[in-house]
């Protein structure tokens, strides 16, 4: 099986979990649970930095990279000064400690700006690009990496790929060969679990709202998406999670010949969430309702048993196979139709719900 880089929560139980299994955890990704760094998730508290060293150290062997990935920052945050200092001292305690290896980066403005202000830290730490870049191509490649280059970082030990390929087999078999011959010290990584909608339009503006949110602008992002964006989609169709790029536990034996890393995502739902996903993947198979391994949409878990086991044992080659013309198809309805049920509604609190009236 692929090894896995799974959230790090600050969670003693889950770190516990983590540590016993050994080197099927290859990394782990983490906040640094403080307001002068954006990450891709709207921040909800604060940590310590030492907090966070002690708690690392115990994953002494993965290799331990810190999310920088919000979208973008407050200006100031660019300029050599007490934000861009203050965040400096807190990456360089990290990596004295020895507890951070790189940064997973979405705004180049912000790596830039480190690699000016920073240049010894900066030489230190491998800038990793976010999945967010949309990686699907040898020239996108070749473009980050001479960013990071120029920026004065190390270079990536891993890359994360375009979600979409996971269901595009020839491109990614294309990507990954040339990865492979023209830079053979990465690690290709997929990321299994997100459950989004597939090239979902409401992506950068999501992310740029929730940098927006994490800079102290007033931002009910989750309101935004239930009312506005793919959570009503999938309420409407909920048929569409099944053509999301979802990377089932039983299937992660079919990526080995592309891939070297399974990246799971869902840090901000909890310790028993990030244990149950991180248990089904390393055991590569899940017996549950398959949708409460899912990130994005782990919401319509509430709503839906899609029951993981009874979907047929070929659904992986009629996913790759289909050729992604979802308004002339209903291939994903039919299955849908015939192996999910739906849940009791929920009573919540006026204008609070998740699930749509059926």
């Amino acid at each position: 099986m692929l090894p896995l880089n799974v959230p790090f929560l600050p969670d003693t139980a889950y770190i516990a979990y983590l540590a016993d299994l050994g080197p099927r955890i290859g990394a782990v990704h983490f906040s640094l649970y403080d307001g002068g760094l954006s990450d891709a998730r709207v921040r909800l508290r604060e940590i310590a930095v030492d907090t966070l060293v002690e708690l690392l150290r115990r994953l002494p062997e993965p290799k331990k990279y810190l999310l920088a990935n919000g979208r973008f920052h407050p200006g100031e945050t660019y300029r050599v000064g007490k934000r861009l200092h203050r965040l400096i001292g807190r990456l360089t305690r990290l990596r004295d400690a020895g507890v951070l290896d790189g940064l997973i980066f979405a705004d180049s403005y912000l790596l830039t700006a480190l690699g000016d202000a920073a240049p010894k830290l900066a030489a230190e730490l491998e800038a990793v690009p976010s999945v967010n870049f949309h990686i699907d191509a040898a020239d996108k490649v070749d473009t980050l990496l001479d960013l990071v280059a120029a920026c004065g970082f190390r270079p990536p030990g891993k890359l994360p790929l375009d979600r979409s390929l996971n269901r595009r087999p020839r491109q990614l078999a294309a990507l990954s060969n040339a990865i492979r011959r023209g830079w053979p010290n990465l690690r290709i990584e997929l990321l299994a679990n997100e459950g989004c909608l597939d090239h979902c339009p409401y992506r950068s503006t999501h992310e740029a709202l929730i940098a927006a949110a994490n800079g102290g602008l007033p931002m009910d992002t989750h309101r935004l998406n239930r009312d506005l964006a793919c959570q009503r989609i999938l309420n409407r169709s909920p048929h569409r999670i099944l053509a999301a790029p979802v990377i089932r536990p039983e299937d992660m034996g079919r990526y080995t010949a592309w891939a070297d890393l399974i990246k799971l995502c869902g840090r901000t739902l909890g310790p028993a969430f990030a244990t149950r996903t991180v248990s089904a993947y390393v055991e590569g198979r899940f017996d549950g309702n398959l949708l409460e391994l899912l990130d994005a949409s782990h919401w319509m878990a509430e709503c839906w048993d899609l029951p993981n086991r009874s979907l047929p044992e070929d659904l992986l080659d009629r996913l790759l196979a289909c050729d992604r013309h979802c308004s002339a198809c209903t291939e994903c309805a039919a299955l849908f139709e015939q192996h999910a049920r739906p849940k009791p509604l929920t009573l919540r609190p006026m204008g609070e719900w998740h699930c749509a009236p059926r």
